[in-house]
């Protein structure tokens, strides 16, 4: 394994050279090469580059120097050793370009030839000079008297592979490799049983739903032109249309492609959206994947594959799931999706949208997402927004709360200072402490740095209080300031099985953290915890423009708010840490709120009779609140269905 280097900017040429780099990222986004004027600039800005660059290691071709990765792009300088020549590689399904800053260079391209991997072109490269890389692409380089060069790869790759022309073997590596055989042992695999001689084509599978909510002939109309304009763009590839009504249907065309040996390169999927992504079944029967049974289920994708959800809100918090679990890109929508007969910008269908030739799945504001003023923007032509790339996160670390754990606990140290949030809880739980007769067994799902359960402790209403939550930096936080409270206890938890014992607890609180779970399974889970005639609470923030009738509830809470600051100027302070940080920011960008129909769509169906409560309102988003009131016991039906 190489070693990579991640070196600081310095200041004498930092904000040009980004500048540069900025606008060199955009151009390999776009699946663009530099032109005269960008190159002539790039030659400029080779001293300071040249500062950049690390010598090769010892037995290595090249240096790796990574100026930049993020979602989009990966920068990389290579110095290169004279006479040196890298393994022939792909670039796990990633394009770009290289930028010759010095030296002359010999690139070698390779393409099939039965089981045998050939030179197909041999091109040599002088300074200044661009060469473009599409995914498809397997060479080599060879520094002829050594050299630097400037890498653009977009989007970044998570794993490459490697060709051993003398063994006729691929190594598939994952992680900071570089493009030669590495020292390290590692699997094999013979060319006989990857060139594309011996292995179907790839599918481009495009999948839409047919019975769920209105729109499912317009989804087919824009299946049928996707599907059309993908053949055209990849002859190479089985285009494959598949119109669903039953979430059983998508396992079992899984299934039969698993059988042939199929492997995906691109799914696309179009849909209705729920809380959990995609809907299938219909308004009377809903289905939908839990994420429990998205984690559970095996999909085959090549590796460049990659996958796009063609519905509404699907960048929030599904694609960044899905690319999460089956380590593939996905992209997904941030806002309404709706039927458009131009896939640049909105262009109403008219009244018979079927009898369209062609029709597009395009993100606009909507009604839902932006209010009347976005349903007015939309018809007035609002441009089509991008969809949103989500890659893997193989770590997984992405999107917790460690990094913020302590600024979080400065903040809310006193969870008071959310007053009609606390207020609502604290006289529930007195109401409910005095109708017992006793104090409260209290169990806190996502309880944070657990200051909730400590004010129900001073409160006095508690018997006992268990908290749970994910992320060990919280918990750190609140054990260290509950260990000399013995009523309560903090424990981890990871996924929805909850450590505790049937009929154990009084009441169940999720106060700001509903949105991070998954939601059936762990109901299932609390009404197995719950005594008879236990209640769940839930208090959270969810997303949807303010109402009309909904203005007072706006003056008040902006008030509050104010005065909150006011009266407590530390607390605004830290506050301010705590969302200015750019680790928070981070963690909002993976964790974002849900929206407001989920909430009342879920908790109506699962409790049938139930209302929420509004507690406060900005212009965007709002507090919601849930009391379920007393529960027998029971199983709360789930949202998905055989």
């Amino acid at each position: 394994m190489t070693t990579i280097s991640h070196l600081p900017a310095r200041h004498d040429d930092a904000a040009g050279l980004d500048s540069l780099l900025d606008t060199l990222a955009g151009v390999a986004v776009r699946g663009e090469v530099p032109g005269p004027e960008l190159l002539g600039r790039v030659a400029r800005a080779k001293p300071a580059l040249d500062k950049r660059a690390t010598d090769p290691n010892d037995g290595e071709p090249y240096s790796r120097t990574i100026l930049r990765v993020d979602d989009e792009v990966e920068i990389m300088l290579a110095r290169w050793r004279p006479g040196q020549r890298c393994a022939p590689h792909d670039h796990g399904g990633a394009g770009g370009f290289v930028v010759v800053l010095e030296g002359r260079f010999e690139e070698r391209r390779f393409g099939w030839d039965g089981p045998r991997l050939s030179v197909t072109s041999s091109t040599e490269h002088h300074t200044g000079e661009v060469t473009s890389i599409t995914s498809e692409v397997i060479h080599d380089m060879a520094g002829l008297d050594g050299g630097l060069t400037l890498h653009f790869y977009s989007p970044p790759a998570t794993s490459m592979r490697v060709f051993d022309l003398d063994t006729s073997e691929m190594l598939e590596l994952v992680g900071n490799y570089g493009a030669w055989i590495p020292q390290e042992q590692h699997p094999r695999v013979p060319f006989g049983q990857i060139s594309p001689e011996t292995v179907a084509a790839p599918v481009i599978w495009v999948v839409h739903t047919t019975h769920y909510r209105g729109g499912s002939a317009e989804f087919a109309v824009a299946a049928a032109t996707m599907a059309r304009e993908l053949a055209a763009a990849h002859p190479d590839a089985e285009v494959k249309v598949s119109g669903l009504h039953h979430k059983a249907e998508f396992v079992a065309e899984l299934a039969r492609m698993a059988e042939t040996g199929r492997v995906i390169d691109q799914l696309h999927l179009i849909s209705h959206a729920g809380m959990y992504g995609p809907m299938f079944g219909s308004t009377d029967w809903p289905e939908q994947f839990s994420p429990h049974e998205w984690r559970s289920m095996t999909i085959s994708f090549t590796t460049t594959g990659r996958a796009y959800f063609h519905a509404c809100r699907t960048a929030r918090w599904f694609a960044p799931f899905f690319a999460n679990v089956f380590g593939v890109p996905a992209f997904g929508n941030r806002n309404y999706t709706t039927v458009s007969t131009r896939k640049d910008r909105f262009s109403w269908a008219g009244r018979r949208p079927m009898s369209r030739a062609d029709l597009y799945l395009i993100d606009t504001p909507g009604r839902k997402s932006h209010g009347p003023l976005g349903a007015a923007r939309k018809y007035l032509g609002a441009a089509a927004q991008p969809p949103v790339l989500s890659m893997p996160d193989p770590a997984g670390s992405v999107g917790s709360y460690d990094p913020v754990a302590e600024l979080y606990d400065r903040a809310y140290a006193d969870i008071r200072v959310r007053g009609a949030e606390w207020r609502w809880v604290s006289e529930r739980a007195a109401h409910t402490r005095a109708e017992l007769g006793r104090g409260l067994r209290v169990l806190e799902i996502g309880c944070g740095t657990g200051a909730l359960l400590r004010a129900l402790d001073d409160d006095g209403v508690l018997d006992f209080g268990i908290g749970v939550d994910i992320s060990s930096g919280m918990l750190a936080q609140a054990r260290d300031r509950g260990r000399h409270r013995s009523r309560l206890r903090f424990t981890a938890v990871d996924g929805p099985q909850l450590d505790v014992p049937d009929d154990h607890v009084d009441v169940v609180i999720c106060f700001l953290s509903f949105r991070y779970l998954d939601w059936d399974p762990v109901m299932a889970e609390i009404r197995r915890v719950l005594a008879p005639g236990g209640r769940l609470w839930v208090v959270d923030m969810v997303e949807h423009p303010v109402r009309v009738r909904e203005l007072p509830v706006l003056a008040r809470s902006a008030f509050e708010h104010v005065r909150t600051r006011r009266a407590r100027p530390q607390f605004a302070a830290d506050l301010t840490a705590l969302t200015s940080h750019p680790a928070w920011r981070e963690m909002l960008r993976h964790n974002p709120i849900r929206a407001e129909h989920e909430y009342r769509w879920y908790f109506a169906s699962r409790f049938p009779g139930s209302r929420l409560k509004l507690l406060t309102a900005t212009l965007s988003q709002r507090v919601l609140a849930f009391d379920s009131g007393p529960l027998d016991k029971g199983l709360t039906a789930p949202l998905t269905y055989p």
